[in-house]
């Protein structure tokens, strides 16, 4: 799970905010908002702001949501307030959700059920796959509901990766649709793409 995402997550809500957007789940278990911001709607829509630029820089997004400085909420001096109020809890609970989805995983581990799923692709299909470039930003949100972020790239709640059956099955209709969509050359070897030939560990990274 990337840091940054899990301490906007729990400053959104922790502090009760609520964006306009609507797009992303509660926390899971929930959080109980802890503090009254003042100038709620102004936080909320920078938290909007803060959140887009985090999915496309998580590592920019870390380094600038910490003290002293917080050089990523520049501008936004109600979430600024936030993270001041509530960013030690934050980081607190990232790294229990860290470790909680570590102990998940590691009870129903997939990876040689995801080669698996490659190999009866390939059979299905009577060839071999090319490698597809896919990555999984893992978040503890409520339900099962994904999204699409990009090329190749979804946020998965935790509870639906978990769930081996649920996340294989997830995993072979996005395999199948990016087997059939323009993909760029990805070089052998490079982080996150299914090589189906070995000695590949499996089709897809987590974050």
């Amino acid at each position: 799970m990337p840091q940054a995402l899990l301490l906007g997550l729990h400053l959104r809500d922790a502090a009760g905010l609520r964006p306009e957007e609507g797009h992303l789940p509660p926390a899971d278990p929930p959080l109980t908002p802890r503090v009254r911001v003042p100038g709620a709607e102004a936080a909320a829509a920078q938290w909007s702001r803060w959140w887009a630029a985090a999915l496309a820089d998580e590592h920019a997004a870390l380094a600038g949501i910490l003290p002293p400085s917080f050089t990523g909420l520049r501008g936004m001096p109600e979430l600024r307030g936030v993270a001041e109020l509530l960013l030690d809890d934050a980081l607190e609970w990232s790294a229990w959700q860290r470790e909680r989805e570590s102990r998940l995983l590691r009870r129903l581990p997939s990876a040689l059920f995801e080669v698996g799923l490659v190999r009866d692709l390939e059979l299905g299909l009577g060839r071999r796959l090319p490698p597809v470039d896919l990555e999984l930003v893992v978040l503890p949100v409520r339900g099962r509901s994904w999204s699409r972020l990009g090329d190749g790239r979804f946020l998965l709640p935790l509870e639906l990766r978990a769930d081996r059956d649920a996340y294989l099955a997830w995993l072979g209709e996005r395999l199948r649709e990016l087997m059939h969509a323009p993909r760029p050359s990805v070089a052998p070897g490079r982080p996150g793409s299914v090589d189906p030939g070995p000695p590949d560990p499996g089709p897809c990274r987590d974050e």
